[in-house]
């Protein structure tokens, strides 16, 4: 009786020990797939893909790691027996050194001739039905992974250790070896921050893009609004998005608030007006508003009305080398056509008008300047109402500079103007 049932009076375990011996002791090590040189391959006249994308971030990753699927080659005269009305150009070809034509693979043999690669895997077939169709079915029977699938693939390998610099993989990192964009990487790693149903929603929209199931109903999230606005929501607000009761638009704006100011929308402490303000500052800088300030914040600042003040007799000369103590008074220039008319007094000075306040009674007399920014007795100087200006746009910004440089002398704005030169 066999001592194995069914294998009649064969004895494997005597044939694996027989053929042991006929090796000596060698153990049989499984080839990898042939290889061709860069220069043996050419492309596939008939090749469908006539634009080829993103050749050059595919080059860095062969460059790094080498060619890991190996591209469909077809022998010259298998090639000619589908397609002869392209016999002049291979035949040329051959002529030149070309050993198989590509069928599968044309962004790769551009990318590894980009990355400076001399040899890549082929896999060379011999008999075809029509190298259209398997093209075609290659191409639908490539169905890579899902956006969802896509971040946890990321996720895991971010915490990996790059073996050339010694250090966890960066996102910056991982893009460059992948061959793909940061941001296509950050992007699918925050879709891990969806509540279930959001994340069943990008899936959706992703088959719907693949033709999986076109009829696919219900709530569909492109990834790119997924990412940048509902995976910075709490949980309860991804929830009220998944039932509809969030609407986009306000998703957008209470997306950029801090977490708990978020649940201070959530709770009715904040409405959607007031998160659109708040979202306009820096997290380190937003806060739930004052109901004493609000009235204040919806009001405009209200530029301060300056009296002029009366023109004051000029000063007395300083003496030469001497820088005066008392600026000159700046007073709005009287138009012209009108000097010398009014009160009769040769100044220029319009007659008051019967509602006019009276003018302001004359300063003290004070001690002669002593060069310390004593003024002359009867001499005035204009004094300005401060302006008060909320910075809290960059154009309020652009009011203040204007705002100084309108109380700068004429010799203080050269030197600042040569300051900035």
């Amino acid at each position: 009786m066999s001592p194995t049932p069914g294998l009649g009076n064969r004895d494997l375990e005597a044939e694996r020990a027989a053929a042991r011996a006929r090796l000596g002791g060698q153990k049989l090590i499984p080839q990898g797939l042939p290889t061709a040189r860069i220069d043996q391959l050419m492309p596939s006249p008939e090749n469908g893909r006539k634009t080829l994308h993103k050749v050059a971030e595919l080059a860095r990753t062969l460059k790094s790691d080498g060619m890991n699927t190996a591209m469909t080659v077809l022998p010259p005269d298998v090639f000619l027996a589908k397609y002869p009305q392209h016999t002049a150009a291979v035949q040329k070809a051959v002529a030149e050194g070309v050993v198989y034509v590509v069928h599968h693979g044309h962004r790769r043999l551009a990318a590894a001739k980009e990355a400076g690669l001399t040899e890549v895997p082929v896999l060379v077939r011999h008999t075809i039905v029509s190298p259209r169709i398997a093209a075609i079915q290659e191409n639908l029977q490539r169905m890579g992974l899902n956006p969802i699938e896509e971040g946890e693939e990321f996720q895991q390998t971010l915490q990996e250790v790059d073996e050339e610099t010694g250090k966890v993989y960066s996102q910056r990192a991982l893009a460059e070896r992948v061959g793909a964009s940061q941001t296509y990487i950050s992007h699918r790693v925050a879709l891990l921050r969806l509540v279930p149903e959001l994340r069943q929603a990008v899936v959706n929209h992703w088959l719907k893009e693949q033709g999986v199931d076109p009829d696919i109903e219900g709530l569909l999230l492109p990834v790119r609004p997924a990412a940048t606005v509902y995976a910075r929501l709490r949980e309860d607000l991804q929830q009220s998005v998944a039932t509809g009761t969030l609407a986009y638009e306000d998703a957008t704006v209470v997306a950029k608030l801090r977490e708990d100011l978020q649940g201070a929308f959530v709770e009715g402490k904040l409405t959607i007006e007031d998160a659109a303000e708040i979202a306009k500052l820096p997290h380190g800088q937003q806060k739930l508003p004052d109901p004493l300030e609000r009235a204040k914040v919806s009001q405009e600042p209200e530029k301060p009305v300056v009296q002029p003040a009366a023109p004051a007799p000029n000063p007395a000369p300083a003496p030469e080398g001497e820088k005066s103590p008392v600026p000159t008074p700046r007073v709005e220039p009287t138009p012209e056509g009108v000097a010398g008319q009014g009160d009769g007094t040769g100044n220029g000075n319009p007659e008051p008008s019967p509602d006019a306040q009276p003018p302001a009674p004359p300063a003290p007399p004070a001690a002669q300047g002593n060069g310390d920014g004593d003024r002359k007795p009867g001499t005035e100087v204009e004094v300005a109402v401060p302006r008060v200006i909320e910075l809290r746009e960059e154009k309020d910004l652009d009011q203040l500079v204007l705002a100084l440089i309108e109380h700068l002398t004429d010799e203080e704005r050269d030197y600042v103007r040569q300051h900035l030169l």
